[in-house]
């Protein structure tokens, strides 16, 4: 039946209700007004080409109208966070549901539907990603919701109009599983061994996918001794298990193994499976190729091509650490799917959709080994990571490939069966390709550094722009975006959100001066200077070190501008305040500034990656003041990190996500302080876990194409959970400012360790930030980065972070002239600060020579401490005597130098 607009009918069977969804969608949001009775089976459906339907909505909040147009509702918005609120509907009951929506958005953004009963939260919404100017469909998948239920809709953008022509709730439901129980153990006796370094695999000649997996001669893993398979037949789903059914064959020679089984399935159809798995030509790996065919179409719910359970008559599930790159980084109190990250529905992530795996990895470690498993990506292949295994019924821990794929819109994360199967057509063969390795680790990091060693890192993508353009197009940032107001700058802007005030900040003017440097001759650099001055007119001399809004600082203000003292001074202070904050033990502890607990699901009141931002402050600090007592401190705290060796990076964002949650940014302060360590005193180790920590920022990087729009490789999802728990989902929703922070570390730590690996990763994430920001046509958003970014529509979503933090890396990434840099002397104990580049460092004994590769027109300042006593100083060639060029203080052996240019500065004790 049919009244005013409100259809209410029967639902067809679930499996092709959803294929037709995953043809048409996109990703969903719904709005429904009041049926009359809640029924099971049924959809609701709310068409808004209907005015009297349209009439029940109300412009809550920055919309300026609501109007019936021949194509629907048309919402109009006049504010950062329009949204409108429907009457109250009763939807389909006794099931989660799809909320469905067809509609128009004159911006892209994000659409996001509140369900409620008396007031609308985060954890009761679901969102999803829109383009601008073209019709979509999107499917937002919801709990099972009341009677009475409304529905609040946020439209994307903050001006001109979004119009829905229908929205629908309806049934969301997948096929029930067996129940599983614990497969046998394959017998290792009489099997057919293949071996490759450290690990062999030993299949029983009479059964697919009957095998054990050994590293270094520990039974690590067994294969899923079964093979069950779930199709649709007729209007039920039919189950076999091909391994029991079948017939299988296993060939072994000196190439490798060969596993073939044919069975038959309940309807009549032939199914072939094929195995082969050979050594990889470096030691440590058995490559495996599987293919599948089936004489008659088959459409298919459930197909393993490859299911691994680590600890399956060994260690049992008692696994130490474990990966999901970009979905999963566990240390071992931790589970998979947990929720101490995230809630609800969200913390399920079983089976995640493809476009959140940052590369395809997945790793167990346990008994001072790791077993690692690799793959080629394709769209109907989807990998399941269960640990404990809660899934299969193991009683260990489960690594799969699985048939179909997941992308988001056809299967709850949480899940082994999808909505809707996939078709496979008569005699199609599907191949999937993947590599199983392993050997010995106390952490992932091994099978993270042989997956990058094996592989490479991916080409680097096109900037687009040469260092010219790209100076244009920042200083229209810093001049002509809304993140200035007059001589101040906000840290981030979003039409109508008042959150960041506009600001003294004199790192903005280090910035726009080294952009005028670069535009030298362009009317625009002189607009630059002229802002320059205005900033430094309004700013306090001995705080400019830190007078910041970018998330990348240096402390170069102060010696380009001036009052060097002043800032040695407040950076003393700034050290003794963070060595404050330590405990007798050398943690920082979190505590709960009111509201949310962020700490109450982690399993320590302290994580290395609140802890080690402090020791950075200590030591940069501690370096920039000279104060070798202070730098003692700092090393000491720093040695004090080294309790979290191996474990995962978490805890760096307490302010708005969980302590508990792996954090990139925490990767980021710990190389950073051990980076700092190493070029303080010399010491190996520090350089050892400063490349140690970058290891473990790797996975959170996008080393393979989320998509084939043209933005994704090296994007950098910030954190494997969620702000305040609930929304958004960072999983697969880069935020690049963490991973520009810990690219910033990298440029430095490159300096030592690996310069073509880690350069070329702190490059690509660089260019990924330039990619992500607004582009000049962008009158008030040019050059500015967005707080995240959405893969499969472009959309960069609020709110807009000022250009500070992409310039610090893009400084590096195209060669210079860089802003700050310091050396330490450890020979002549004598530490080097400059607004510009060091070069050709040379010392011997009590003596010391270097270039400062000086960028800009004005005279700058050159801090050097440790002097022994009165030095002899030359700069190119010329002695200098104490006065205006040169101020030597001995009570603290301080040395100050006003230069200009580059120049060559020798130090003679």
């Amino acid at each position: 039946m049919k009244l005013s607009g409100l259809e209410t009918r029967r639902m067809p069977q679930p499996a092709r209700v959803l294929a037709v969804s995953i043809v048409t969608c996109a990703c969903l949001a719904v709005l429904v007004a009041c049926a009359t009775a809640q029924q099971k089976g049924r959809s609701v459906r709310l068409e808004f080409t209907s005015a009297e339907v349209v009439s029940r909505w109300q412009p809550t909040h920055d919309v300026s109208t609501i109007e019936s147009v021949p194509e629907g509702m048309r919402v109009g918005i006049s504010g950062g966070d329009p949204y409108i609120i429907g009457p109250p509907v009763d939807p389909p009951s006794g099931t989660p549901l799809w909320i469905r929506m067809r509609l128009l958005s004159e911006a892209g953004g994000t659409v996001q539907v509140f369900f409620f009963r008396t007031s609308p939260t985060e954890e009761r919404s679901a969102r999803a990603s829109v383009p601008a100017k073209r019709w979509t469909e999107v499917s937002l998948p919801v709990p099972q919701l009341e009677a009475g239920t409304r529905l609040r809709i946020d439209p994307p953008g903050t001006a001109g109009t979004c119009t829905i022509a229908w929205l629908e709730l309806a049934p969301r439901s997948v096929p029930a599983l067996p129940r599983w129980t614990p497969p046998p153990i394959p017998p290792t006796t009489g099997a057919s061994t293949l071996r490759s370094g450290s690990v062999a695999v030993l299949y029983d000649r009479r059964r697919i996918n009957a095998f054990t997996v050994q590293v270094q001669g520990y039974r690590f893993a067994t294969g899923w001794s079964r093979l069950p398979v779930a199709y649709e037949s007729g209007d039920k789903v039919r189950w076999f298990d091909a391994a029991s059914v079948g017939k299988t064959t296993v060939t072994a020679s000196s190439k490798g193994i060969r596993v073939a089984c044919d069975a038959l399935d309940p309807d009549g159809a032939r199914w072939r499976f094929v195995q082969t798995l050979r050594p990889t030509p470096r030691p440590g790996g058995i490559a495996v190729t599987a293919t599948v065919a089936v004489s008659s179409p088959r459409n298919v719910y459930f197909l393993p091509v490859l299911a691994i359970f680590p600890g399956r008559g060994s260690f049992g599930t008692a696994r130490e650490r474990g990966l999901l790159a970009g979905v999963e980084y566990l240390d071992p109190p931790d589970q998979s799917s947990s929720q101490a990250d995230l809630r609800g529905e969200q913390a399920q992530r079983l089976v995640p959709d493809q476009i959140k795996l940052t590369f395809p990895l997945m790793v167990m470690q346990a008994r001072k080994r790791y077993l690692a498993l690799t793959w080629n990506a394709e769209p109907w292949l989807a990998a399941a990571f269960d640990t404990p295994d809660r899934s299969f019924g193991s009683k260990s821990n489960a690594m799969a490939l699985l048939v179909p794929g997941s992308d988001g819109t056809n299967r709850s994360e949480g899940s082994l069966l999808p909505y809707a199967p996939l078709a496979l057509t008569a005699n199609r063969t599907l191949t999937a390709t993947a590599t199983i390795f392993g050997g010995a680790g106390e952490s992932v990091l091994p099978a993270v550094q042989r997956f990058v060693q094996e592989r490479g890192l991916p080409e680097l993508p096109k900037i687009g722009m040469d260092k010219r353009a790209y100076a244009r197009w920042a200083a229209g940032g810093w001049l002509d975006s809304r993140i200035r107001e007059g001589a101040r700058f906000r840290h981030a802007y979003w039409p109508g959100f008042s959150g960041f005030s506009p600001q003294p900040a004199a790192d903005a003017a280090l910035w726009m001066e080294w952009l005028a440097s670069v535009l030298h001759g362009d009317p625009i650099a002189e607009r630059l200077q002229q802002q320059v001055s205005a900033v430094l007119d309004i700013t306090d001399p001995a705080t400019r070190n830190s007078a910041a809004v970018s998330h990348v600082t240096y402390p170069a203000q102060a010696l380009l501008f001036g009052d060097v003292l002043g800032s040695v001074d407040h950076a003393r202070s700034a050290a003794q305040a963070a060595l404050k904050r330590f405990e007798p033990d050398g943690t920082i502890l979190y505590r709960p500034s009111g509201g949310t607990d962020y700490g109450q699901t982690h399993f320590e009141k302290h994580a290395n990656g609140l802890t080690a931002p402090v020791v950075v402050q200590v030591l940069q600090n501690a370096l920039y003041a000279g104060d070798r007592d202070l730098v003692r401190a700092g090393l000491e705290k720093l040695r004090a990190l080294d309790r979290y060796v191996n474990s995962a990076p978490r805890g760096a964002q307490t302010w708005e996500v969980p302590l508990h949650t792996p954090d990139i940014l925490a990767s980021a302060h710990l190389v950073k302080a051990y980076v700092l360590g190493y070029e303080i005193t010399g010491d190996k180790h520090f350089l050892r876990m400063a490349r140690h920590w970058a290891w473990t920022g790797v996975p959170f990087v996008y080393l393979q194409k989320p998509t084939e729009q043209p933005v994704g490789l090296y994007a950098t999802t910030p954190v494997l959970g969620a702000t305040n728990w609930v929304a958004p989902n960072w999983i697969g929703l880069p935020v690049q400012w963490c991973g520009l922070v810990y690219s910033d570390a990298l440029y430095r730590l490159a300096r030592y360790d690996e310069p073509n690996l880690w350069r070329k990763l702190a490059q690509g994430i660089t260019i990924s930030g330039i990619q992500q920001s607004w582009p000049a046509s962008d009158k008030d958003l040019q050059g500015l980065l967005p707080d995240s970014f959405v893969f499969r529509s472009q959309n960069r979503n609020p709110v807009a972070i000022n250009p500070g933090t992409v310039q610090a890396n893009a400084v590096q990434l195209y060669g210079g002239p860089l802003v700050y840099d310091y050396r330490h002397f450890l020979k002549a104990g004598l530490t080097v600060h400059a607004p510009a580049a060091l070069e050709a460092c040379v010392e011997s004994g009590s003596a010391v020579q270097f270039t400062v590769r000086g960028w800009t027109d004005r005279p700058y300042w050159i801090l050097i401490h440790g002097c022994r006593k009165q030095p002899s100083v030359r700069v190119n060639g010329k002695v200098l005597a104490e006065g205006e060029s040169m101020q030597y203080e001995p009570g603290d052996g301080r040395l100050i130098l006003r230069v200009s240019g580059t120049c060559r500065v020798s130090i003679q004790q």
